[in-house]
C-alpha cells in the first residue's frame, strides 16, 4: 500500500475515466458514424485501452511519484499459482456467462438488446488479432487501472473490502447492463488471485485467459455464421447456462481452497479499519464516486428507456 496513491485521487481519475469514455464513444459516433465504428472497432478498443485507460493510470501515477513496482505489484508470479489459476478461469468462465445471461433474460422483455459489434474470427490470422486488441491489451491495461491502482488506494480499508469494492468498479467500467454482474463476479475472483498470489500478473493472466476463451469460442462455435443483430436468451438456455454456473461455481470454490493453501505465507493481508457499513457510508458519499453513479444510472436508465420505446413505439 502507498500512501502517495490516495482514494480521493483514484476516484477522480475513474470519474475522469468515465466522463471522458462516454464523451469520447458518443463523438466517435457522431463525427464517423456507426458505420465506421463497426468496422473499426479494434481500433476504438486500442484507443480505449491505452488512451482512455491507461494513460490516466500512468499519469497519476508519475504526478504522485508513488513507487509504481509497490502499486503495480509488479512481481514474479509462481508457476503453480498460475497453473490453479488457469484452472480456476476456466470454472469462473461458466459462473460468469450465466450471471449476464439472467441479466439479459430479464431486460430482454424491455426490449431488444443490441449485439456487442465485436468481429467473430473467421481464420487463423484474425483469432491471433483479435486475441491481441480483445485479450491481451485489456489484460494489461484494465488490470493496471483496476487490480493494480484501485486495489492499492482501497486497500487501506483492508484487503478483502478492497476486492469488492474495486470488484464494483470493475461492473461499472464497462457501462453495459448485460455485461455487469460477469465482470463484477470475475473482478471479485481477479482481486483475490492479486492479493492472494501479491502479483499484477495473476490478474493480467486471468483476465487474458477470460477474454481468450471468449474468442476462442467465437472462433470454433461461431466461424461460419454471422454477427447475430440483437442478444437472446430463451427460458431453456437460461436454464442450461444455469445449471453449468453453478457447476463452475462448485469447482471454483473448491479451486481457492487449493490457490489459499497453495499462497500461504506469500499473500499480505490487509485488516478493515472500520464496519461494512462504514465504509460503504464514506465511499457512496465521496463526490466522484456520486457523480459517477450518477453518470452510470443516468445512462442505464436512458438505455432501458430507448430499447423500451424502439419495442413499443419504434417503426415496426
Amino acid at each position: 500500500m502507498n500512501k502517495k496513491i490516495t482514494l480521493t485521487g483514484v476516484n477522480i481519475v475513474f470519474f475522469i475515466f468515465s466522463t471522458i469514455f462516454i464523451f469520447y464513444q458518443l463523438a466517435f459516433t457522431i463525427i464517423f458514424g456507426e458505420k465506421f465504428l463497426m468496422d473499426n472497432i479494434y481500433l476504438v478498443v486500442l484507443i480505449n485501452e491505452f488512451v482512455v485507460i491507461l494513460i490516466p493510470v500512468l499519469l497519476y501515477t508519475l504526478v504522485k511519484k508513488a513507487d509504481f513496482k509497490g502499486v503495480f505489484r509488479i512481481r514474479k508470479l509462481d508457476p503453480l499459482h498460475g497453473a490453479i489459476i488457469l484452472l480456476l478461469s476456466i470454472a469462473a468462465y461458466p459462473v460468469a456467462m450465466m450471471l449476464n445471461n439472467i441479466a439479459v433474460y430479464f431486460l430482454q422483455f424491455a426490449g431488444d438488446i443490441t449485439a456487442q459489434p465485436i468481429p467473430i474470427p473467421r481464420n487463423l490470422q484474425e483469432l491471433l488479432v483479435g486475441l491481441l486488441v480483445i485479450a491481451v491489451s485489456p489484460a494489461i491495461c484494465e488490470e493496471l487501472f483496476h487490480r493494480g491502482l484501485l486495489l492499492s488506494a482501497y486497500e487501506r480499508r483492508g484487503s478483502m473490502k478492497a476486492v469488492a469494492f474495486t470488484a464494483v468498479f470493475f461492473g461499472i467500467f464497462h457501462f453495459d447492463l448485460t455485461n455487469f454482474l460477469g465482470p463484477v463476479f470475475l473482478g471479485l475472483l481477479i482481486g483475490y488471485y492479486v492479493i492472494r498470489t501479491n502479483s499484477i500478473f495473476a490478474g493480467i493472466l486471468a483476465h487474458f485467459l477470460n477474454n481468450a476463451m471468449a474468442e476462442i469460442i467465437q472462433y470454433f462455435f461461431y466461424n461460419d455464421q454471422s454477427i447475430p443483430a440483437k442478444v437472446t436468451v430463451s427460458s431453456q438456455e437460461l436454464g442450461q447456462t444455469i445449471i453449468l454456473g453453478l457447476g463452475g461455481l462448485i469447482l471454483t470454490g473448491l479451486l481457492l481452497v487449493v490457490l489459499r493453501k497453495a499462497t500461504a505465507g506469500r499473500a499480505v493481508i490487509i485488516p478493515s479499519i472500520s464496519s461494512i457499513r462504514n465504509d460503504v457510508v464514506s465511499i457512496l458519499s465521496h463526490w466522484p464516486v456520486i457523480l459517477t453513479l450518477i453518470l452510470y444510472s443516468g445512462l442505464m436508465v436512458l438505455y432501458i428507456l430507448s430499447i423500451a420505446y424502439m419495442k413499443y413505439f419504434g417503426l415496426k
